[in-house]
This record gives C-alpha cells, sequence and structure tokens, in this order.
C-alpha cells in the first residue's frame, strides 16, 4: 500500500500543471485616436476601474482623421485583432465603432459593451441579447437655456456650428430633426454643419455682421486642409476663440479654458467611462449583458474659464454658483 501511495505521489508530481487562466481580457476599440481628449477622459476611467480586474488592450480606428473610404479597412484591422485575441469582453467607443464593428462582435458570441452613442443603438444592432452599454446624450439645448440666465435679454440670436463628421450627422439627425433653425427660450438659434475649415472661418468671422450674439463649436474634428491633411482640432478651437468677435461657448469640457471656449454646461468622457467599466464588471462576474439596461450618466457639469470670463466681462449669477451640481472654473 505504501509503495502504492508514493507512486501515485510520484505521478501527480509529474503530471503537468495548468496553466493559469490570468485576468480576463477587455479589448477596447476606439472610433477615434488615443490624443483625442473625448478619449483620453473615458479610456482613462475605463482603465482605472478595471485595473488589477481585467486586462485591458485598445484599438483605434482614427475615424476622425482617415477618410471615410479608409472605414472598413480600419474596421477590418480591429476585427482581426478580436479574431486573434478572442477577449471576454468587447467595448466599442462611440457611433462609428459601433456601426462598423458592433453587430459582427454580437454574432461572434463575445459580450459587448458600448459607450458614448448618440444614435439609438438598435439601429447598429438590432436586438440586444448580447449587448449593453452607455448612452451619450450631449447637453445641446440645456446648454443653451442656462445661457439664457447668465447672458439674460441680451441673448437674442445663437449660432451653432458643427463639422460634417459621422457623429455631427448623427447628432443633426437626433437632436436637432434635421432643422436648421429653432426657436428656444427666447433665443433664435440657427445650426450650421460645415463640410471645410474655410467655411467655419467665414461663418466665425462673419457671426456679428448677422447679429449672432454667441457662438456654440460643436464638434470642429473632421476638417482636412487643401492637401487633404488633418487639422488638428486644437488648431481650429484656438483659432476659433482668437478670431471670434463674440463669446464662443462649447459643450465638452475638453474645449473650455484660456484662448478656447468660455465654457458651459458641458459633457465629458470620464463619466462615460466609468458607467462603461461597471458593466463590464457586472459581464465578468457573470450578469448577462442583454439584461443590464443601457445607461445615461449623470447630466453635465458646469464649467467655465476665468480668463475667457473675463474676456467677454462675463458674469456667472450666483444662483448658478449654487447649484446642486458644483460649477468647475479653470484657466
Amino acid at each position: 500500500m505504501r509503495l502504492l501511495l508514493a507512486a501515485c505521489c510520484w505521478l501527480f508530481l509529474l503530471l503537468p500543471c495548468p496553466a493559469s487562466a490570468g485576468p480576463p481580457h477587455v479589448m477596447v476599440i476606439n472610433s477615434y485616436h488615443a490624443e483625442h481628449p473625448w478619449v483620453r477622459a473615458h479610456n482613462a476611467a475605463l482603465l482605472e476601474k478595471l485595473a488589477g480586474k481585467a486586462r485591458v488592450t485598445c484599438f483605434d480606428l482614427d475615424t476622425k482623421r482617415i477618410p471615410r473610404s479608409q472605414y472598413p479597412e480600419a474596421a477590418e484591422r480591429a476585427w482581426r485583432a478580436v479574431l486573434a485575441d478572442r477577449p471576454d469582453v468587447v467595448v466599442l467607443t462611440d457611433d462609428n465603432a459601433v456601426r462598423l464593428l458592433g453587430r459582427r462582435v454580437m454574432d461572434s458570441g463575445i459580450p459587448l459593451v458600448f459607450l458614448g452613442v448618440n444614435q439609438n443603438p438598435r439601429k447598429y444592432l438590432g436586438d440586444m441579447e448580447s449587448a449593453t452599454g452607455v448612452l451619450e446624450r450631449p447637453l445641446f439645448k440645456r446648454s443653451l437655456l442656462y445661457l439664457q440666465d447668465i447672458l439674460g435679454p441680451s441673448l437674442k440670436r445663437c449660432l451653432i456650428l458643427f463639422d460634417r463628421g459621422d457623429t455631427s450627422l448623427v447628432i443633426r439627425e437626433t437632436t436637432f430633426k434635421n432643422q436648421t433653425s429653432l426657436r428656444l427660450g427666447n433665443t433664435d438659434v440657427d445650426i450650421l454643419f460645415l463640410e471645410t475649415f474655410a467655411e467655419w472661418r467665414e461663418a466665425i468671422l462673419s457671426a456679428r455682421k448677422k447679429n449672432y450674439d454667441v457662438i456654440f463649436a460643436g464638434l470642429y474634428h473632421s476638417f482636412n486642409d487643401e492637401a487633404g491633411e488633418h487639422i488638428p482640432s486644437d488648431e481650429v478651437l484656438t483659432w476659433s476663440s482668437a478670431n471670434s468677435p463674440v463669446p464662443l461657448f462649447g459643450y465638452w469640457d475638453f474645449a473650455v479654458g484660456k484662448g478656447r471656449a468660455v465654457g458651459g454646461l458641458v459633457n465629458s468622457g470620464r463619466p462615460q467611462g466609468e458607467a462603461a467599466a461597471e458593466l463590464v464588471l457586472k459581464i465578468l462576474a457573470g450578469e448577462r449583458p442583454g439584461c443590464l439596461y443601457p445607461v445615461i450618466p449623470k447630466d453635465g457639469q458646469f464649467v467655465f474659464s476665468r480668463y475667457e470670463l473675463q474676456r467677454w466681462g462675463i458674469l456667472v449669477p450666483l444662483d448658478i454658483i449654487k447649484a446642486d451640481e458644483p460649477v468647475r472654473f479653470v484657466d
């Protein structure tokens, strides 16, 4: 018996040990590029929330800088990475990634979490049995209503500018119902979707002549120069701030600051990443994506540039400063 036990022990020691499974793998596929401030914000939140709980890799489609004709090729590269790594969860950020890859991820049996989506996700995904995520609802109308409280009756006409990137066209459909003019509160609003930076510059420079009191810089990340080279979004924003004859406001926190936008009620990518990470963790814990309802993070925050407020002689009313949502001031 002792000989038999000893033989069994030696046999057990000689058997190969199972390899450690390691942490689950989460692949994040961004519609845009890693240097984009929106991407930096939501990716940082994802990485922080998943640290020590999952291995995270990122892939960028770069659709703010490459022409639309190259989108399918970028999507194929991302898909090959998915097939090679077979992650436990795929996170698709913003509309382009979901539109280009969402259905394929779902059909492959990999759970899907999306974030930053402006369109109804069912338009891209159909049934969502293996998908859930975080919706983005930019505060276009609420921002303007709060601006009426700040500027008072002097705010009669407002111009909102967008490029003609994919996200802008989704916003045109979902938020503005393809309208280019509307009245909101006591303010007449015109909305332009512009193809070129030259058109954008002309709209900025002629704003006062056309009796606009303020400009909102919506999306401005998809312009190319005459040679077809992408124009950095920071260049567009700083030129707009320096040359606008009327105060320039924004919708995202990364647009606010000295030499940029005055501020406003803005969205941030960080809450999107935090909410998406929470959904990822629930899926990794065994919950089915289709049983997790898509979420919308809490509405935006007031962020203002001290420099730009002083430059334009704008005072933020005390009732806004004391609002439940704290006001953040930056340089």
